[in-house]
Order: structure tokens, then sequence, then C-alpha cells
């Protein structure tokens, strides 16, 4: 396994995490008001906005990962390295039919925390009927992707 370490990605997160858990709480509140810290299986961190907890399918869920971007080199060795930055963020949500479970409100919210982050968005809409996972985000492709403009590096 390739070196690499998730703690620019685990920072983001908690700063992300505060500021969302500000923005779920209060008189503004959408759907969702419980935020839930946790990794995935290579050691990402994820956010998980859900209405008390439940976290089931047809619940307002949206889940936030971030995660390092494949730096296309390979190490001394041939292994795949995580390049240091630009790190990728994705945004996942349940839809109902043809509007989202989580309700407007609270995916505005998230998207305008994730922007101001300055890194590649993905949003990723899953379909009716399956929980918000990681494992679900994984198998579900981009319907929205937004990249800087301007970002010297090899191609992410």
């Amino acid at each position: 396994m390739a070196l690499k370490s998730t703690s620019k990605a685990e920072a983001m997160a908690r700063d992300l995490a505060d500021k969302l858990a500000l923005r779920i709480a209060g008189a503004g509140a959408g759907r969702v008001d419980t935020l839930r810290n946790a990794k995935d299986s290579n050691g990402w961190p994820v956010i998980v906005l859900s209405k008390s907890g439940n976290e089931a399918a047809g619940q307002p869920v949206i889940a936030i990962r971030i995660k390092g971007a494949d730096a296309v080199s390979k190490d001394i060795f041939g292994n795949s390295i995580t390049a240091a930055a630009p790190h990728a963020t994705e945004v996942a949500y349940e839809l109902d039919g043809t509007e989202a479970e989580p309700n407007r409100k609270d995916i505005c919210k998230a998207l305008f925390e994730l922007v101001k982050l300055g890194m590649k968005l993905q949003v990723k809409e899953i379909a009716d009927g399956t929980a918000v996972t990681v494992a679900s985000m994984d198998a579900a492709s981009a319907t929205e992707e937004y990249d800087l403009l301007y970002w010297p590096t090899k191609g992410v």
C-alpha cells in the first residue's frame, strides 16, 4: 500500500463539521438536525447529516466525504501515491421521485460550505429507496462535478 496521510482531509472535515453544526441548528434549520463524523474504509473522513440520527433509506440524509486525489505519478517503487493537494469532496443524498429527501435548504447549506473549501466537488444523487452510505456513494456516478478553473497540477 502506498504511503498516504489523511491529516489534511481530517482537519478540513473538522472545520466543515463545526460550520455545518451551526448551520443545521436554530431557526433556519431544514429537515436535518444531527451530524455524525465517520471514516470510510480507506480512512478518509465522512460527515453524515440526518434527521434525529436516522440514516435509513427514505430519510433525509446528506453524506459528505473529503478525500485526496491520485497524484497521477508513482513513487520510486512504482506504487500509486496520493497528492497532498488538491483534495476532492463528494456530497450525496437520496432522491425521492423528483425531489431530494433532504430539503433544498439542507442541500444548499452543505454545498455553500463545501464550495468555500476550494476543492473539486462532486454531487451524487442516490437512487430512491437506497440508503445514503459510503458504498452507495462509491456505486453512484456524479450528477454534477465542479472543479477549480486554475489549479496547476498534472490532472486530477
